[in-house]
């Protein structure tokens, strides 16, 4: 009897804190607490009404790049004879912190590489130019994506600009929300190929097939077991704890939308950041150095993408994205020159032009994360001299038709 009252007790409070969560959504506030015990600068600092375009842009930020890009395919398909321009890289291309003189506006705010595009169709409407871009992209990702677009004539670009950045390789792996590529059964194979390369950026491509694989399989036998009655009999039989959480996840689908949920777990996501950043100081701008297999797997990726680039006929261009002169992203004076020499040996390994503008932008012209100088996203004033720069660079290469 004791037994059985405590299960009910349990299940009791359980449910309530979970009603609770769903209809209060406590972290939010939290969330404000901490910003303004901390000084953080007004959330509107951090730009939302971004210029949106399919025809330019991966608007999903890697979420769901297959959306975007089979978008894209039905819109270059249409001008199959243009000259094709792609840039990939991290959020510092989609993103936009406002500076301490720069106040919000209501008309859609432009990155950098939207004025550049803006540039190209006023000068000529041929020339077409896209931004493959998302937070935190890896090396093995980028790779992965362009392999993805090389095995399509109509995704085939004929110059690729890539972003070299310190923090990058930091970041590994491949993200779940690219696997759905693999559906298409050439690109598979490419992929296979890398991953049995034996390189150190192999493992990240045999992770990323296993991990599909596995999901296609699961998914099968849940959908067999589903068609069969399988699943309900046995479950509710064996364990009868299935039942209960049958019948939460029901009642929660009904009282809290997908969206909703999203949202709840967000902000818990953006309290556990705030915790990291105010109270154990773990910034991203971190000064730190890169070694160990995550270093020699960014590097060895790096090169297969200009190999890639090599054998598909696809100009390759590098560029050092710029870094806010406030912020020290090297431990050591040996950080830098380490990743510098690496980035320039490829260049000169691969016959490639490098782009330097990792000092281009002046201090006062970048934003403010949470309660430090922001590492990575620049301000308005500062995306339209990086779209200057730009132009003059690629203008002087004659990159253009």
């Amino acid at each position: 009897m004791h037994r059985a009252f405590s299960v009910a007790l349990v299940l009791t409070c359980t449910l309530t804190l979970l009603a609770v969560l769903v209809h209060l959504n406590p972290f939010d506030p939290v969330c404000d607490a901490m910003d303004r015990l901390f000084g953080a600068p007004p959330k509107w600092t951090q730009v939302t009404n971004l210029y949106y375009d399919p025809r330019t842009q991966e608007v999903t930020h890697g979420g769901d790049p297959v959306s975007s890009l089979n978008a894209l395919r039905d819109y270059w398909h249409e001008r199959s004879g243009s000259h094709r321009v792609v840039f990939v890289g991290n959020s510092q291309m989609h993103a936009i912190s406002l500076a301490a003189d720069e106040r919000p506006v209501n008309a859609p705010e432009k990155t950098y590489l939207d004025l550049v595009g803006d540039d190209l169709r006023r000068n000529n409407p041929n020339e077409l130019l896209y931004r493959l871009s998302s937070s935190d992209m890896s090396y093995p990702e980028v790779l992965w994506e362009l392999s993805y677009m090389l095995d399509d004539p109509d995704l085939r670009p004929a110059v690729v600009v890539l972003q070299m950045n310190y923090q990058a390789f930091w970041t590994g792996g491949i993200r779940d929300s690219v696997l759905p590529m693999l559906q298409r059964p050439s690109f598979r194979v490419r992929m296979e190929r890398f991953a049995a390369s034996g390189r150190p950026d192999a493992t990240a491509y045999a992770d990323a097939l296993r991990r599909y694989d596995q999901f296609v399989a699961t998914s099968s036998t849940n959908s067999m077991e589903a068609d069969s009655g399988l699943t309900s009999i046995l479950s509710l039989r064996v364990t009868p704890g299935y039942e209960v959480e049958t019948r939460t996840r029901e009642w929660l689908a009904i009282v809290s939308p997908t969206e909703q949920r999203a949202a709840l777990r967000e902000s818990f996501e953006n309290a556990l950041y705030r915790g990291r950043l105010y109270l154990l100081r773990l910034k991203p701008s971190t000064a730190r150095s890169i070694t160990g297999s995550r270093l020699l797997a960014a590097r060895s990726a790096v090169d297969s993408i200009a190999e890639l680039c090599a054998a598909n006929g696809v100009q390759l261009l590098l560029f050092h994205a710029p870094l806010n002169p406030a912020v020290s992203l090297y431990r050591t004076p040996r950080d830098r020159e380490g990743y510098h020499d690496f980035v320039s040996g490829v260049a000169a390994d691969y016959h490639l032009t490098l782009f330097n503008f990792e000092n281009s932008i002046s201090a006062e012209y970048w934003g403010h994360l949470l309660n430090g100088p922001e590492p990575l996203h620049m301000s308005r004033t500062a995306h339209r001299q990086m779209a200057k720069q730009i132009l003059k660079s690629l203008h002087s290469m004659r990159i253009w038709n």
